[in-house]
């Protein structure tokens, strides 16, 4: 049988292969996976790994400089919920997590459980029947901050993507995460 259609024009396959070809890698099936996820990133994590936990690092409200105003499309000196993030199985990290949330765009419920519980903000968004729209801004390899060196003790390249969570046109936050560029497979060791 001889197939015939139009061409799917995914973006992220074109983001992926300009990472690939930019920094001379090859990047896994899985690691193409979570990079293209249009839905939280812990749902494919918690298949491949079992349950996970999530460890907040930093989580405080404030001022907007200019580059977050521009990134939220908010104006400068708006309050912003910075979070930060790592997702974890059996201390074991998996995934670091930066956001930035508006909080003039935030419901005290979903406020309240952002500041007050160690839970991911997809999980929030999925309990709470919020329905949003994830665009993927930007994928890449960088370099390890000194706190990516120190949470996942390697200096190894780090496996990036930033995006935007949209709701009714409006920016509700802004995430990048990041990991190490070898993780590829689960790790086999004890579950809880």
């Amino acid at each position: 049988m001889n197939f015939k259609g139009k061409t799917i024009n995914e973006p992220t396959y074109d983001m992926i292969k300009i990472v690939e070809k930019e920094n001379d890698v090859e990047i896994s099936a899985i690691q193409k996976i979570l990079l293209s996820l249009r839905g939280p990133i812990t749902t494919p994590l918690d298949a491949l790994y079992g349950r996970l936990k999530l460890f907040v690092l930093k989580q405080e409200i404030e001022k907007a400089d200019e580059s977050v105003a521009d990134l939220l499309d908010i104006n400068e000196g708006d309050d912003v919920l910075v979070r930060e993030v790592i997702v974890h199985k059996n201390g074991r990290p998996l995934v670091y997590a930066f956001s930035y949330i508006p909080k003039e765009r935030c419901n005290d419920k979903i406020l309240k459980l952002l500041l007050d519980e160690e839970i991911t903000t997809g999980l929030i968004l999925s309990e709470n029947n919020i329905e949003t729209q994830r665009i993927i801004n930007n994928i890449s390899i960088e370099k390890p901050t000194p706190i990516l060196q120190e949470l996942f003790n390697t200096s190894e390249d780090m496996l990036t993507r930033e995006y935007s969570i949209i709701q009714h046109g409006t920016i509700r936050l802004f995430t990048k995460e990041s990991y190490p560029l070898s993780t590829t497979a689960p790790h086999t060791g004890h579950t809880q």
